[in-house]
């Protein structure tokens, strides 16, 4: 089941939600299924990965006067702040699927060489670059070929059923 249905992009988008949400979600399935969960499958890998390997804050040491002490710091939880599902867009003519953290400054966390994931391993991301670039788009891009096959050959299916 998708997570949240959206009509629109942007600012100027809406949810939708209880009856109508429900209606939308079954066309959706009955219209195209295997694309569906095709796009289901991958946006909930790709939040898998990308929660995996984001950083959480934890202790930072500081240098003072040649002595390092450990600063304690909470961290505000981005890593919990994932949310994913479908857009309806160009008047109900295209269908995308998303993901996105709804943290306000999710796309400015930055890696520090002393940055753990929430298992406590340290990060994969290398030190100064952002989280959501290397957790999430770059990843998100290398494997759009391997969706663009799986999507042409679900249509390709689907269109055989039509017939």
């Amino acid at each position: 089941m998708a997570k949240k249905i959206r009509y629109g992009k942007g600012k100027g988008s809406i949810e939708i939600d209880g009856l109508f949400r429900d209606l939308f979600e079954q066309a959706l399935r009955d219209v195209a299924p295997m694309t569906m969960l095709i796009l289901e499958s991958e946006v909930d890998e790709r939040v898998k990965h990308a929660k995996k390997n984001w950083i959480v804050r934890g202790d930072r040491p500081v240098e003072e006067n040649g002595r390092v002490r450990i600063e304690k710091q909470k961290s505000q939880r981005s890593i919990d702040k994932f949310e994913s599902g479908f857009r309806i867009l160009s008047g109900g003519k295209e269908v995308e699927a998303f993901f996105r953290n709804d943290a306000e400054y999710a796309y400015a966390i930055r890696a520090a060489d002393y940055s753990k994931r929430d298992d406590g391993s340290p990060s994969i991301v290398p030190t100064g670059e952002r989280i959501a670039e290397q957790t999430m788009w770059k990843p998100s891009k290398a494997g759009l070929p391997k969706l663009l096959k799986k999507l042409s050959k679900a249509y390709l299916k689907e269109q055989k059923k039509v017939k």
